[in-house]
């Protein structure tokens, strides 16, 4: 599936780490920089620069918050990369989630297409966006053995399974001259993990902690959870039981890049004589690449696309869907209400949400769950049963990786502050770690290593929100997004002038178009009044600067409609002026 190398030099021998002769200066310092993760559960990326040479960990996407209208994705700013792009000597990435991947299609040709390193399944997903993207002519994808080293320029590379909810997750050991750094990428500890998934090298870890490590850049996400991540065995008994009790139709829905918990479902559908109908662009995807790679089996006409749905017996019928978090495109959600062509709710339909709320998502999945049930459904969710389990550690996962290693420095990463600062306590009380050894970062912070010493410099790089939707690319203070939070304050009102081409003077009033602005009883009124001064403000250009463009004109009409909307309502909507030649 990856692109093949024609004729080249054993893989670890490639000649991706130009200009190394300059990075084995003695007293060279390793700069680490987040680009993003850091602050925020998303966007995970960290910059790594050794004299001449630069490596990656990660390049992930956010989903936007609320107030980020009309946008699709939020990514890492890489304007810092962008001026060093001749220095990437490649990009690690740990796993195949969207908050580790999502940005690579997005950010990958601003840097000239450096070499992507990652495990199998991780670069089978990766390769499907490139391909989706149309950017499989310029990626380099490498498929990398996590039992074998790695060299790019002056770095050395040796990874380690982790556990995730996601299989083929590794974390990363970073040896430079500097000193040695461990990156866990997402984890969790799980003697059982679901599907087929291989279990964590823990005699690796164990390793570590003879290796004099210089800093453990951690996951933080669940660390002001107690104990320790519930087991997917647990997931397993509970999904079973519901097998076990549910007579009529059984709609599951998780997310598409779970492929252990989908191989748990799809083995529960055969042993409980169900067949198994998949419902979502991403989980029918996602699908067929782990069956490619080998990380999901199933026999044949077991699962097929909810398309080929015909008359199967209610109690022999199982739906795996998207829409866990309540998207508004998803088949879930679409399902929910009554707009899905191939399933309609009906009395006697259980519903599990096998996935438990982004932080963000909770009305979003109230109101999916509140139509389901008015539709005539059961539904079960996390707080009902144990149908979910997260990917990342609690507090006793994360001691005992901090144990493990046994680093000099803790960075807590993967995380709002808050979760960050309550991993760096856990260090402190339980693990030894002293308190100036624990260092809490922002993104855009340069750490520095030099002689077995990690701290905050006083350089910082600048990381803008970079905003993506379907018109391209901005940022959270560009004119699109201004525009965008004054309309749905405030509505927005269009003004039409229009003007004689021979006299350019005024042919009749001006005419108001309002979109949400006010209320329609108020509208006559008000919109006579915003015609009588757009008027007024374009005579009074004209007659003090009658050379003046459309340009100045109209930034003139906008301020006047915008100063009487002010004093007269209180209220700043968007103002369109169109001067109009008759």
């Amino acid at each position: 599936m990856m692109k093949k190398n024609r004729k080249k030099k054993p893989f670890l021998k490639r000649k991706f780490n130009k200009g190394r002769s300059k990075s084995r200066r003695r007293n060279a310092k390793l700069k680490i920089i987040p680009l993003g993760g850091l602050n925020e559960v998303g966007k995970n990326m960290m910059v790594f620069e050794y004299g001449n040479d630069i490596i990656i960990v990660d390049m992930g996407f956010e989903f936007p918050s609320e107030d980020m209208l009309g946008i699709d994705y939020v990514i890492p700013d890489v304007n810092y990369l962008e001026k060093n792009k001749k220095r990437i000597r490649g990009v690690i990435i740990t796993h195949g989630h969207l908050d580790h991947t999502g940005g690579i299609p997005y950010i990958l040709p601003k840097l000239g297409f450096p070499p992507v390193f990652g495990t199998k399944l991780t670069m089978g997903f990766i390769k499907k966006k490139i391909d989706e993207f149309k950017l499989d002519k310029f990626a380099k994808l490498n498929v990398i053995n996590p039992d074998k080293p790695l060299k790019l320029g002056a770095f050395l590379l040796n990874f380690f399974r982790v556990v995730h909810s996601i299989p083929d997750p590794i974390g990363v050991i970073i040896d430079t001259p500097a000193g040695k750094i461990v990156h866990t990428g997402d984890f969790k500890f799980d003697d059982s993990p679901a599907g087929r998934q291989k279990k964590a090298d823990i005699h690796k870890m164990k390793a570590l902690r003879s290796q004099n490590v210089l800093a453990l850049f951690s996951d933080s996400t669940n660390a002001l959870k107690k104990g320790a991540t519930m087991s997917e065995a647990e997931v397993q008994k509970a999904l079973e039981d519901v097998f076990k009790k549910v007579n009529g139709r059984l709609i599951i829905s998780s997310f598409s890049s779970l492929i252990g918990r989908i191989q748990q479902i799809i083995d529960l559908a055969q042993k409980y004589n169900r067949k198994v109908f998949v419902s979502g662009k991403s989980m029918i995807d996602n699908i067929a690449i782990a069956v490619q790679l080998g990380y999901l089996h199933y026999p044949k006409g077991l699962v097929k696309d909810i398309r080929k749905y015909k008359k199967v017996k209610d109690e022999q019928t199982l739906i795996l869907t998207t829409g866990s978090q309540g998207e508004s495109v998803s088949a879930l959600t679409r399902i929910s209400n009554n707009l899905h062509k191939n399933i309609k709710i009906k009395k006697g339909d259980t519903i599990v949400l096998s996935a438990s709320p982004i932080i963000g998502n909770e009305k979003a999945i109230a109101s999916v769950i509140n139509n389901l049930c008015i539709l005539g459904a059961t539904v079960i969710h996390h707080q009902l049963m144990d149908v979910h389990t997260s990917g990342h550690g609690h507090q006793d996962d994360l001691k005992r990786m901090i144990n493990y290693v046994r680093p000099k420095y803790l960075v807590p990463v993967h995380g709002e502050y808050f979760m960050r600062q309550g991993h760096a306590l856990l260090a402190q009380e339980e693990c030894g770690i002293p308190e100036d050894r624990t260092i809490l970062i922002q993104n855009g912070d340069v750490l520095v290593a030099q002689k077995g010493k990690l701290e905050v410099s006083k350089q910082k790089i600048e990381t803008k929100y970079i905003l993506i939707d379907g018109s391209g690319e901005g940022t959270i203070g560009s004119r699109v997004q201004v525009d965008r939070e004054i309309m749905s304050l405030n509505g927005a009102l269009i003004v039409l002038i229009f003007v004689s081409r021979k006299s350019k003077k005024l042919k009749g009033d001006p005419n108001v178009i309002s979109r949400g602005f006010i209320y329609m009883h108020e509208t006559e009124e008000i919109t006579t009044e915003v015609s009588k001064a757009a008027a007024k403000a374009f005579k009074k250009i004209m007659k003090q600067n009658p050379g003046a463009n459309r340009r100045d004109i109209k930034k003139y009409i906008k301020q006047s409609v915008d100063k009487f909307t002010n004093s007269k309502l209180e209220r700043r909507p968007l103002i369109i002026p169109l001067i109009v030649e008759v």
